[in-house]
């Protein structure tokens, strides 16, 4: 019965803790988010937000602001440093996240690009949902900064 214990600590060592599994489920929704910014559509972001967050609009506002001026971002990914479960039920997570911008640039129309300043690794709160309906995938309802998260 020794291999036994050998599988039960494999397994273990293989699974992903919950913190991963979260960790992963926003690294998703952020290619999603990234993909909107370099290719300047705003409505892929349908697929990373609930529809009434605060952050889907500012980032469709973001968006729309570098296509105005012939511009979208490319890079901007958000490197999740840490992620820790503060509350997990059937249909709400809520989720402290330390993340970092990657080095994003905006790309514009006449083929340049500029650097965007870099961003320091943040600690916020994040909450998803479950959508619901046919698909029930886990979509970004707020975030906001750690500190005021009670």
């Amino acid at each position: 019965m020794d291999w036994l214990w050998v599988l039960l600590v494999a397994v273990r060592v293989l699974s992903p803790s919950p913190d991963d599994r979260w960790a992963v489920h926003l690294a998703a929704l952020d290619d999603v988010r990234e993909q909107a910014f370099a290719s300047a559509d705003a409505s892929l972001l349908r697929d990373v937000y609930v529809e009434a967050s605060a952050a889907r609009r500012a980032d469709a506002r973001l968006i729309a602001a570098y296509a105005r001026r012939g511009g979208r971002v490319v890079g901007a990914e958000l490197r999740v440093l840490d992620c820790r479960v503060v509350r997990e039920g059937r249909h709400r997570v809520r989720l402290e996240v330390v993340d970092q911008l990657g080095p994003a640039r905006a790309r514009w129309d006449d083929g340049t690009s500029t650097a965007l300043p870099r961003d320091r690794p943040t600690r916020r709160a994040v909450t998803l949902v479950r959508a619901p309906g046919q698909d029930a995938r886990w979509r970004i309802a707020g975030t906001r900064p750690a500190q005021d998260a009670g």
